[in-house]
């Protein structure tokens, strides 16, 4: 006999045997289908060909019976079809529906056309779409591309027709001529024969793909029909296993199974031998089981009733949550309903005593409450009293279900009370407030296992509930406390708005004022609120700031935040600067009903604002505009002046030697005076006159409708008041001025050109002697424009190697040997040509560049001695130093420094200054001469006799030789001025030890008359010209000449 077991794995096998034929019945059935439709697609794709191909040799007719038809008639309808035509076969247009049976000669010279497709692919576009393959795209791209280019033709036919509409026009004879010719045709049939080889292609291709399919098809069919045949007795041997695994028939199973249904568990299900191990089997024994649940149903009706407690308890303890007013009250009426209406034993509630770290009894209910006088539950997890249900729950924030109370081992400490007071089980559950847990609820029940899952869910729901209350007692609380703070706050609040020493004030829609601190009443130098409200706001505001006032109240009424500054007037008539922040107030329902301002008085910033702008456009210590204020209205004077075609002057005016003043006095005594000059300046001044300070002691005046007369006479004048003495006490000063004047608008037409050019006449004045003034000319332009181009010139000129060194001979004239010669600098510019010494050395000094250009000459010329004493030729190389440099603290260091770098000894170098140089600062100049005489260098005084030398001083220059100037030189054989000086220069020389050697001698009568005072060198064109070295070092090898007429 079969098993259960063995039956259904059988009908299993069978089952899984018959669903796997029948899915490959299906799947054969389903490929048998999509061969089919394989064989439809075939057919399809060998339709879509010829249509296609159809298409583009039907187009192509097409477009040759429009264009003939077009060259005929000349109708331009079939000059629109032709054009349409191109465009459905391009893609530029929507392609009818229907396209293959249009055509074009049917369609009416209208608006209206067949409906057209909502995409418009070209026509190469669809064919790329057909699945063609490359082959048969070439064919049809071909013929398509000489389709295309027969177009071409005929548009140029359509071209000539359009030219000429006559009928019998030529143009239109050659039009049909080029539509009907035999290269036409040739090209019609060309575009033709591509498309019977695509037709050729296509028909093979598809044909063998229709027979493919049908081949395929043919064998699924057959495939199909033996998957059926099998199915059949698969079927058959699976109804048999079904018999035998249900164990009867379908009839009896159905009467068993409805008498159980019915709940008729009393007659027993009839069973053969053959059926126990069958469903009818299976269905007996669920009978008995059944009849075996229906009695631990009436069990569970005892249950249900103790549950229906519970819920009576759980609505009790809402009832108290809703009543009570205060948690020792909610607590109370809790435990009670849960001791008479849920059956409990005891009920108790303890709160968390996290300072003493133990759980205080609140309140209980129940028999032995007294168990809880005294009771010692500690929460610290090291105490073995702690480890309790009630303990547990505190600490681990769990219910606690202990289901066998006088009996658990985590309750020993307890079970001799269980055991006296009846408790079989117990609940321990934390309370928790906002997520805190501030005690536990604990509940005793008589019977063991008494908490099961719905109970336990019906007293966690408990639990939550008064976890919820005590949130809202809590939340009451906080909102009676709140309250409490607000109160407090407002009253804070007050007191800081009226301690606040900025007003504030809330103003109504109106305008009306309804509050303002102490200090805005302050401000308004009001005494109360009424006072101001009385008066309006309005009325303390200046007139010229009530507009911007009631444009600010509007701006805030519409929701914006607004700034406003704007002077008020006191009820005592003090007048105050202030600025107003206001912010749009709302009600409950949202709308701006009013406004709140803060206004801080800003009268000092005001008064710093006006004080910053003063000094922005005045001249601090004169009181008379400064630069800034003298552009801003000399702009608006010469604008004016233009407008009227005035003249205007403009005086630059610089005291003279005023730096002396501050050197020696003190910068207190210089600005003394220059207040006292500022008054002057201002008393002379005529009216709309303006005088400005630039900074220092220069001046400059804005004279109006000024012409050159009337700008001299104001500058004598001028010059006289300055001239006056100061009185600075205790001083008596005497200053004088130097004056340029520049007009408009001969000298220009703006401020900065005619104050470039007044300055330009200033330094003029100057240089002829201070204390007077000169006017701008055209040749201190040129001057100034020469000056300017020589200085943009020499700033390159060292680097492009414009700069030169020549050497002069210096020969004794004790026996015409070459001792020395004079380096001196040459500039050729290659644009403006060889520019003088005497000319760009100035240069160099006033723009700053006559050091680096000192130091380079004095490095080239000591390189070029030692160069010459390497190849024999000792000498003593003479260089000239400026100003400039003899002023430079360094010069020594400097000295020394070219000295060693370049090999060369000391004596080999002569350093000349100028008498005037020397005698500028005489103990600098002789410090100076001490250290460089120190090193061996050897010094003389240049152009000696032309400065103003004291003889006391010279004696004291560690000098070695005179040079007299040739001023003195050229003209000592005619002038016995000249003579004189020179014979002195020489007589004093000789006197105090020094060389003299006369430099600038060109003829041999001064050679003569030299000789004969004694003079020791000569220097000058009678022996040489300033030669480039390589023609120095020629001529030192061939001087003899100059020393046969030295010795003449």
């Amino acid at each position: 006999m079969l098993t259960v077991k063995s039956k259904l794995l059988l009908l299993s096998r069978y089952y899984w045997l018959i669903l796997l034929v029948f899915i490959a019945f299906v799947v054969s059935f389903v490929l048998y289908v999509q061969a089919e439709k394989a064989i439809d697609r075939a057919n399809d794709a060998r339709h879509a060909s010829i249509l296609l191909a159809g298409e583009l040799r039907q187009s192509s007719d097409d477009l040759t019976r429009m264009v003939r038809t077009y060259v005929v008639t000349g109708d331009p309808v079939y000059q629109q079809h032709y054009r349409e035509i191109l465009a459905i076969r391009e893609g530029k247009a929507p392609r009818p529906l229907d396209y293959q049976n249009i055509y074009w000669d049917l369609v009416l010279d209208d608006a209206h056309r067949p409906q057209a497709a909502s995409a418009a692919p070209s026509l190469l576009q669809r064919m790329r779409a057909a699945g063609f393959t490359p082959e048969e795209m070439a064919r049809l791209a071909e013929a398509k591309a000489k389709s295309d280019a027969l177009t071409r033709t005929e548009w140029a036919a359509m071209a000539l027709v359009a030219s000429a509409p006559a009928l019998d026009s030529p143009q239109r004879q050659q039009a049909i001529r080029m539509l009907h010719d035999a290269a036409y045709h040739r090209a019609k049939a060309a575009i033709m024969q591509p498309i019977a080889e695509f037709n050729r292609l296509s028909a093979q291709r598809t044909l063998q793909a229709v027979e493919d399919a049908e081949r395929y098809a043919l064998q699924l069919r057959c495939i199909f029909v033996a998957f059926g045949l099998l199915l059949l007795p698969l079927l058959w041997g699976q109804r048999r296993n079904l018999l035998n695994v249900l164990g009867g028939s379908v009839t009896e199973l159905h009467s068993s199974i409805s008498r159980l249904g019915s709940g008729d568990f009393s007659q027993p299900v009839p069973l053969g031998s053959y059926s126990r191990h069958s469903v009818m089997g299976w269905l007996a024994e669920t009978r008995d089981k059944l009849q075996r649940l229906d009695a631990a149903r009436r069990q569970a009706d005892a249950h249900n009733q103790r549950l229906t407690g519970l819920y009576n308890a759980l609505s009790q303890c809402n009832q108290a949550i809703v009543r009570s007013r205060t948690q020792l009250e909610l607590f109370e009426r809790m435990c009670q309903a849960a001791v008479e209406h849920g059956g409990m034993k005891m009920v108790w509630v303890g709160l968390l005593d996290e300072e003493a770290r133990h759980i205080r009894p609140l309140c209980a209910d129940g028999s032995g409450t007294e168990y809880l006088v005294d009771l010692p539950l500690a929460t610290a997890a090291a105490d073995p009293l702690s480890q309790g249900p009630t303990g547990r729950a505190v600490q681990t924030g769990l219910a606690q279900w202990c289901q066998d109370f006088q009996h658990d081992p985590a309750t020993a400490p307890w079970h001799d009370r269980a055991m006296l007071y009846g408790w079989g089980a117990s609940a321990a559950l934390p309370l928790q407030c906002n997520g805190r847990i501030i005690g536990a609820l604990t509940l005793y029940s008589g019977e063991p296992h008494a908490f099961d899952e719905a109970a336990r869910m019906l007293i966690e729901e408990m639990v939550m509930d008064l976890d919820y209350a005590l949130d809202s007692f809590q939340r009451e609380q906080e909102r009676q406390a709140a309250n409490t703070a607000l109160q407090l706050s407002e009253q804070r609040l007050r007191t800081i708005i009226e301690t606040e020493p900025e007003c504030i004030k809330v103003v109504g829609s109106a305008g009306q004022l309804l509050e303002m601190n102490r200090a805005g009443m302050a401000m308004l130098q009001a005494d109360s609120l009424q006072q101001i409200q009385q008066l309006g706001l309005m009325h303390f505001v200046l007139p010229e700031y009530h507009a911007a006032f009631m444009q600010l109240h509007q701006q805030v009424m519409s929701g914006q935040s607004a700034t406003l500054e704007f002077e008020i007037c006191g009820l005592h008539g003090q007048r105050r600067w202030l600025e107003t922040h206001a912010a749009p107030m709302r009600d409950e329902g949202g709308s701006i009903s009013m406004l709140l301002a803060i206004t801080r008085d800003i009268t000092l910033r005001k008064q710093n604002e006006q004080h910053i702008r003063y000094l922005a456009h005045y001249d601090v210590l004169t009181g008379l505009p400064n630069r800034v204020m003298l552009e801003e209205q000399a702009e608006r004077i010469l604008q004016q002046a233009a407008r009227q075609q005035q003249a205007q002057a403009l005086i630059f005016l610089d005291l003279d030697h005023f730096k002396d003043i501050n050197d020696s006095l003190g910068h207190s005594v210089g600005d003394a005076l220059l207040v006292q000059l500022a008054a002057r300046l201002r008393r002379v001044l005529p009216d709309g006159a303006l005088v400005s300070r630039l900074g220092g002691d220069e001046f400059v005046l804005l004279l109006p409708d000024s012409d050159a007369a009337l700008a001299e006479a104001l500058a004598r004048q001028l010059l006289d008041d300055i001239a006056r003495p100061y009185q600075v006490a205790p001083y008596d000063l005497n200053v004088s001025a130097s004056i340029g004047i520049a007009l408009y608008p001969q000298d220009g037409r703006d401020l900065e050109t005619l104050s470039r050019r007044a300055d330009a006449a200033m330094y003029l004045a100057k240089k002829a002697g201070r204390s007077c003034f000169r006017f701008y000319t055209t040749a201190i332009q040129e001057k100034a424009a020469r000056h300017l181009q020589l200085v943009n010139a020499l700033r390159v000129a060292l680097e492009q190697q414009q700069l030169s060194i020549h050497y002069q001979p210096q020969l004794s004239m004790a026996d015409g040997r070459l001792v020395g010669a004079e380096a001196l600098l040459r500039w050729a510019h290659p644009e403006l040509g060889h520019i003088s010494p005497a000319e760009f050395i100035p240069v160099a000094e006033d723009c700053g560049l006559i050091l680096p250009l000192g130091e380079w000459v004095l490095r080239h010329a000591v390189r070029q001695a030692r160069q010459w004493r390497e190849q024999g030729l000792e000498l003593v190389m003479a260089v000239n130093l400026s100003a400039v440099q003899f002023r430079q603290p360094d010069l020594p260091a400097l000295v020394a420094r070219i000295l060693q770098e370049e090999g060369l000894p000391a004596s080999a170098l002569e350093l000349e200054l100028t008498e005037g140089v020397a005698m500028y600062d005489p103990q600098q100049a002789i410090a100076v001469m001490n250290a460089l005489h120190e090193q061996g260098v050897r010094m003389s005084i240049d152009d000696f006799g032309t400065g103003y030398s004291s003889l006391n001083l010279l004696k004291q220059f560690r000098v070695y030789k005179l040079k007299i100037d040739q001023s003195f030189v050229r003209d000592i054989v005619t002038d016995p001025e000249d003579r004189a000086i020179v014979a002195a220069i020489i007589d004093m020389a000789e006197n105090l030890g020094l060389l003299t050697i006369a430099e600038g001698v060109e003829t041999g009568e001064q050679l003569s008359w030299l000789r004969a005072q004694g003079c020791d060198e000569l220097q000058g064109y009678l022996f040489s010209r300033p030669l480039p070295a390589a023609a120095f070092a020629a001529y030192a090898q061939q001087h003899q000449p100059a020393t046969a007429l030295l010795r003449s």
